[in-house]
């Protein structure tokens, strides 16, 4: 599989992360994921921590541009995040797709409409809610509390 002019894999040297809080299981698990895939041999100064708010996005995205300018990617935790970072790139003229791929977490409404459309995980939201409702009755009803993981889906736009 593969994207106008990347493959999907090994085409980035060193993809940069902007992590969500670490006191939440979702900021947690997906820097996990992303400690996961860089391998032993990862660079921590290629991870930024942001607080899911688009404004922390953007203050990781320049401090990552300030201190490693020659960023290729950058996976945020949410997709706020990753629309700060999107407004920053522009800034220094950099292009997105071209020159750095973005990729955030969510597909909120304003991902396929930011410019270039961002690149992201999609969460089953509707299903997420029955689980939980279901899970939470279970308990009620006196049943060992459980966890079950539901599977995502890379939703392709502009931005890589």
């Amino acid at each position: 599989m593969s994207t106008p002019g990347r493959p999907w894999t090994g085409c980035w040297k060193a993809p940069r992360t902007i992590s969500g809080p670490q006191d939440t299981s979702g900021g947690i698990r997906r820097l996990e994921a992303y400690r996961d895939d860089q391998g032993p041999d990862l660079d921590e100064a290629l991870i930024v921590h942001g607080d899911y708010s688009k404004e922390s996005g953007a203050k990781g995205m320049r401090e990552r541009l300030n201190r490693i300018p020659d960023i290729d990617a950058v996976f945020a935790a949410n997709d706020l995040m990753a629309l700060g970072a999107l407004e920053v790139l522009h800034d220094p003229g950099r292009r997105v797709h071209e020159d750095v791929a973005v990729v955030g977490f969510d597909d909120i409404s304003a991902s396929s409409n930011a410019t270039p459309a961002l690149t992201t995980v999609r969460q089953p939201f509707e299903r997420i809610s029955e689980e939980m409702v279901r899970l939470l009755l279970d308990v009620i009803a006196g049943k060992r509390p459980a966890a079950i993981t539901i599977p995502t889906e890379l939703v392709v736009r502009q931005s890589i």
